[in-house]
């Protein structure tokens, strides 16, 4: 910025724009003019027909709403229904606990078996594993 409009004062600026603007008025055409003016008429003109707008986007919200609190209150649907005690895996009433334990630890090996990616993706880590203080 210059200094001369670095000490000027905002009424100083005030007059200064509105001098510019009544200037570039000066030069517009008369078609222009009357474009403007009806465009700030319609501008101002209170707008009708938007009540109903606004009831049908209350309605919409409204029926929304009932539609949620009507789902919120329904009991929940279990396809299952809930067993009084916990069901062990079929096996004979004179099964041992050691019996019982292997068939656990079979079942669970099972599942590893079913995604071999499991094994590809433990051979990639073995560098993120820590270094073997101990080894002997």
């Amino acid at each position: 910025m210059t200094p001369d409009r670095e000490d000027m004062t905002s009424g100083q600026f005030d007059r200064m724009a509105r001098a510019s603007h009544a200037r570039s008025v000066e030069h517009l055409s008369p078609a222009v003019l009357a474009r403007l003016r009806r465009a700030r008429s319609a501008a101002t003109e209170p707008r009708r027909g938007r009540g109903f707008g606004w009831l049908v986007a209350g309605s919409a919200a409204a029926l929304a709403l009932a539609l949620v609190a009507t789902l919120q209150l329904q009991p929940a649907i279990d396809p299952e229904p809930a067993l009084s005690q916990p069901q062990m895996a079929s096996m004979p009433a004179e099964a041992s606990a050691r019996e019982i334990a292997d068939e656990e630890v079979a079942a669970m090996l099972a599942t590893l078996d079913e995604n071999p990616d499991f094994y590809l993706w433990l051979a990639a880590n073995d560098e993120a594993l820590p270094p073997a203080e101990f080894s002997r």
